[in-house]
């Protein structure tokens, strides 16, 4: 199987995957709206399809299952219950898992006779759908004439099938779809040739409809021909209206890349805004592998190297007019790296959006009632900080849900609100990401750790009493170390907590604890804002030269000998009355 095709088959299912695990928790707040079950009819239909035209058979029939329960509940026939929620996050657990087995080189054949035995279940005592629905479909705008549109893809396209759905939604948002030759279901399993067409009722012009389709990448032509009014067509083809219009409800709604050029789509996004006609702003992005800016990244480097090397000439012969230039060019440059700086964040909600399931469950297993409250989302942050943080937020997470909120009984008990929160934020400090994780549970019990940490012999009885509290705080980093009484499969194994300090070191940050006993903790993360290119500060002792990364310095001063005194046998300085010990750079390194 091509590579291209599986590395698209992944970026999308990732984003489709995400998409139904975010619409089916709002659906849970919101059991009666049936936008939200078309948004999630519309994510499975499209991750069928795409299954289908690769062949991943188990993938798309678990896939088509759980779409038949979603039709009947966008119809009526089915009300939204906690039960129906637990089964459809099970189906894309499973998906999921699907998914991970064709990344190992597997074909998603994994064991889910009990999941679409719960499906089937969920259908028993299906009823008839009311003529009212027929009816309803039928059109009402007297101005809605008949289009024959006939769309040509790019021989060159990748999976044609899901361009050819897209086309087909682009077009059911603007009018009403009559029939396609082939079929919506040839279509969808890649039987047709690189040509289809769209019989369909709107009101749009010729050209309008040209440039809806042409939003879509990898169109090679489109032709639209005008027919007879809507009414005509209606009157005469209402049973294939009805059956036609069912599947294009369900065609692919995909957030990817939308362009009027015909440029082939590419995989990290660069966008763009574009207007479209209604004034709606659009984004135009491509897909960039993230290698590819290493690369030109580390090229750009290169030529700062060498612009560093003839300024040196250009100083040394004292050439004016090539000093501007130069100057010139080191503007040039800053631009340059800014742009590539921001080519590699990447919003931090990638990784936010697991968190809302992932609460729901473990509060669900701990009989916990936990609201989780997301803010910053947003926030814009290297691409190896997402590919790193993700691990480190959900044990943090985790042991706010575990040891940090209480249980209904005990919040009841101390006056407060039996729901607990949660709280995770983002946001930009200067040149650092801060990320937060808040809770208003039971705080961290100072008594506690001090004790376990004695026993544990991390501290001396003595040195314990000189801790301030956030020292205190951060004796729960320390490898093995737990309070909990009782091991559960959550926490308690003194496992994690240790490794997520080590991971945000690792990444150039730090981690800082705030907790009030009975009022909640904070846990609050620190981050360099990129992890490319980092300013510094350049000192030189001993010949030789030290770089101090600019985020780190808070201040920098010029001091003279004699400032310095001594105290008990060390160097310090009087600064704004502080007294401040010195460091010999000669000596440390």
């Amino acid at each position: 199987m091509q590579t291209d095709l599986l590395n698209i088959f992944f970026e999308e299912s990732e984003e489709h995957l995400q998409s139904l695990n975010e619409n089916v928790l709002t659906l849970e707040q919101n059991p009666a709206d049936m936008d939200v079950v078309g948004e999630i009819f519309r994510s499975a239909h499209t991750f069928k399809g795409m299954s289908a035209s690769m062949e991943f058979t188990e993938m798309a029939d678990l896939t088509h299952k759980m779409e038949n329960v979603l039709d009947e509940i966008r119809h009526g026939n089915i009300v939204v219950n906690a039960e129906i929620i637990d089964v459809i996050f099970e189906c894309i657990d499973n998906l999921e898992k699907m998914v991970a087995d064709v990344q190992q080189g597997g074909m998603g054949n994994i064991d889910v006779v009990a999941t679409k035995q719960k499906l089937e279940a969920l259908l028993n005592g299906n009823i008839e759908i009311p003529t009212e629905h027929i009816e309803q479909k039928t059109i009402n705008n007297d101005d809605a004439v008949s289009h024959e549109v006939h769309i040509t893809v790019e021989q060159q396209a990748i999976l044609k099938a899901v361009r050819a759905i897209m086309c087909i939604e682009a077009l059911q948002n603007v009018g009403e779809i009559q029939k396609t030759v082939p079929s919506i279901e040839e279509i969808e399993a890649d039987a047709f040739g690189f040509e289809f067409t769209v019989f369909m009722d709107t009101d749009q012009s010729e050209e309008e409809l040209k440039q809806v389709v042409l939003h879509v990448s990898e169109i090679e032509k489109v032709e639209v021909k005008q027919g007879h009014t809507s009414k005509e067509v209606v009157s005469k083809e209402l049973g294939t209206q009805e059956a036609v219009q069912e599947d294009i409800q369900a065609a692919t709604h995909v957030e990817s890349t939308k362009e009027v050029s015909k440029q082939p789509a590419s995989a990290t996004p660069a966008k763009s805004t574009a207007k479209t006609k209604n004034g709606k702003v659009e984004n135009r992005s491509i897909r960039v592998q993230l290698e590819k800016i290493e690369r030109l990244m580390n090229m750009f480097e290169e030529s700062v190297i060498e612009r560093g090397r003839i300024d040196e000439l250009a100083q040394a012969i004292q050439n004016k007019e090539l000093i501007e230039h130069l100057n010139r060019l080191g503007d040039i440059s800053k631009d340059i790296q800014n742009v590539l700086l921001n080519m590699r964040m990447v919003p931090i909600e990638t990784v936010f959006n697991r968190f809302p399931r992932m609460v729901r469950m473990l509060a669900k297993d701990l009989g916990k009632k936990i609201d989780l409250q997301i803010t910053g989302e947003d926030t814009e942050v290297d691409k190896i900080v997402i590919d790193e943080i993700g691990d480190p937020l959900v044990h943090l997470i985790r042991n706010a849900i575990d040891h940090g909120v209480e249980t209904v009984e005990q919040r009841r008990d101390a006056g407060k609100n039996e729901t607990g929160t949660i709280t995770l934020e983002a946001f930009h400090s200067g040149n650092h990401v801060v990320i937060q994780i808040t809770d208003d549970g039971n705080g961290i019990h100072k008594g506690k750790v001090l004790e376990k940490a004695i026993k544990n012999g991390v501290v001396t009885e003595s040195e314990a009493n000189k801790l301030t509290d956030r020292e205190v705080f951060d004796l729960i980093f320390q490898p093995g170390f737990s309070t909990a009484e009782v091991v559960s499969d959550l926490s308690g194994r003194g496992v994690g907590l240790d490794v997520v300090k080590h991971t945000i070191h690792s990444l150039g940050g730090h981690l800082i604890i705030d907790s009030e006993e009975g009022k909640g903790s904070t846990f609050r993360i620190e981050l360099p804002l990129t992890l490319s290119i980092i300013q510094s500060m350049l000192v030189q002792t001993n010949d030789k030269r030290y770089a101090f990364p600019l985020g780190n310095i808070v201040e920098a001063i010029r001091i003279k000998r004699e400032d310095i005194q001594s105290l008990q046998g060390k160097d310090v300085l009087n600064y704004r009355n502080q007294i401040i010990e010195v460091k010999h750079l000669s000596t440390v390194f």
